[in-house]
């Protein structure tokens, strides 16, 4: 029981210690960051804002997701009230929006930076955007999450309700950047403008795809983590 106290204790302390960090990195971001593409006008200004961008709005819900955290903790540990619809959504949000959409961040982001960063994150930007900001937003998301479940039981929806949700998050967005092109004129992320429409089309495959085999790592993650509490959560109440 000692044990599962102190597990308890680090877990309340991690989700204090990232969301602060996260709400200083979105300060910094809205401060000191404006013009990402070296244009007179800065991206933030463009249509979409900083919110077209797949990278800033999975920060962003980074930032909700631990802010809601800090927020059950307070209820459970000062109130001394259960928080468990707040802890049903954190747990759906977590396996089925933020893994997926995070791991998505980290490998497309770094596997079109080794072949070509120009298309997805020109040389210029290293003057505009400090390499530790570019880490917070495209490497550490994973790890940061992967310790989450660690530290913290989330329990998985079922396979097809998670699947679903993430496939939505991913539907959404697509239409999201497609009205960014339409209305506003240019594609979110350059290399979009190299494609022809076959290639989108395949590159959407694909990355739906890999979204989906992300949502079963995160799963498959969790039983590892939880093996023995995810087998036996049947008719068990949440501690």
């Amino acid at each position: 029981m000692a044990a599962f106290q102190e597990l308890s204790l680090t877990g309340k302390v991690g989700h204090f210690v990232l969301f602060v960090s996260h709400l200083l990195v979105q300060c910094y971001d809205v401060l000191y960051i404006n013009d990402v593409y070296g244009s007179p006008i800065p991206h933030k200004l463009t249509f979409g804002g900083r919110w077209k961008f797949l990278t800033v709005l999975n920060f962003m819900g980074h930032t909700v997701f631990f802010g809601s955290c800090v927020l059950a903790d307070l209820i459970e540990g000062v109130l001394g009230k259960k928080a468990a619809g707040l802890r049903k959504v954190q747990d759906y949000v977590l396996a089925s929006v933020l893994f997926p959409m995070s791991m998505i961040v980290t490998v497309v982001f770094w596997g079109m930076y080794a072949v070509d960063r120009e298309l997805i994150f020109p040389a210029a930007l290293d003057k505009i955007i400090p390499p530790w900001v570019n880490h917070v937003w495209h490497t550490t998301v994973v790890p940061v999450l992967l310790l989450e479940m660690y530290l913290v039981h989330h329990r998985h929806p079922s396979r097809q309700a998670g699947l679903t949700g993430a496939v939505t998050v991913g539907i959404v967005y697509l239409i999201w950047v497609l009205i960014v092109a339409q209305v506003g004129g240019f594609w979110v992320y350059p290399f979009m403008a190299a494609m022809s429409n076959f290639q989108f089309f395949l590159f959407c495959c694909f990355v739906a795809v890999i979204g989906c085999s992300f949502y079963l790592l995160g799963e498959f993650c969790n039983k590892i983590f939880w093996g023995s509490m995810e087998t036996s959560r049947k008719g068990k109440k949440r501690a």
